[in-house]
């Protein structure tokens, strides 16, 4: 993403990162983490455009912000095409020229989550998106997440979710379809 021209055109993509990040909190919390650090990236970009002394002196007190916004979607979207394998913070942090250390504080900063456990929650979401698409064993979905079988899966779903993945994949299809509306469901039920 490019930075923006204007203050209009900043707040204008603010406004589209926090909707992002309304839609995707309930389904993919990671997502929409992801959508507000890039959205308090844009204001603090903005800022120290049309504010640089307010800025300056932000800078003064909070040494080490965290990542850079090319350096935080070039990680997110490592992370998100190489889910299916192994994923460690030194190869994240060789990715864009930062020691382990570092990088994690910066990435914690960034995202409001350690590495590790964005990972596993990326890993959730993405197993949560195959089983709403596909009908793969959950063996499989294991595999393609990243996990070692379907026993680290269930142990990190539940962690993440409060509910095995079996549990959520039966509710999750026992959910009314969401293209019936609310009068459609009521004028149904009063047939």
């Amino acid at each position: 993403m490019t930075s923006p021209a204007s203050p209009t055109e900043a707040f204008a993509c603010l406004a589209e990162m926090l909707q992002e990040a309304s839609d995707a909190v309930e389904d993919d919390p990671f997502a929409a983490r992801a959508c507000l650090a890039r959205a308090t990236l844009l204001l603090r970009e903005v800022q120290a455009r049309h504010a640089p002394e307010a800025a300056a002196e932000r800078a003064d007190q909070a040494p080490g912000l965290g990542l850079a916004r090319w350096q935080l979607n070039r990680v997110l979207l490592h992370v998100d095409q190489h889910l299916g394998e192994s994923l460690l913070i030194r190869d994240l942090a060789q990715l864009i020229g930062l020691s382990p250390g570092h990088f994690a504080r910066a990435f914690r900063r960034s995202t409001g989550a350690a590495p590790r456990a964005f990972v596993l929650e990326r890993r959730v979401a993405r197993a949560k998106q195959l089983m709403r698409t596909t009908d793969l064993p959950l063996s499989e979905i294991a595999l393609a997440c990243g996990l070692s079988d379907q026993a680290h899966l269930s142990r990190i779903f539940r962690r993440y979710t409060g509910n095995t993945p079996n549990a959520w994949r039966r509710e999750w299809h026992d959910r009314p379809s969401p293209a019936v509306g609310r009068g459609e469901a009521a004028r149904v039920a009063s047939m």
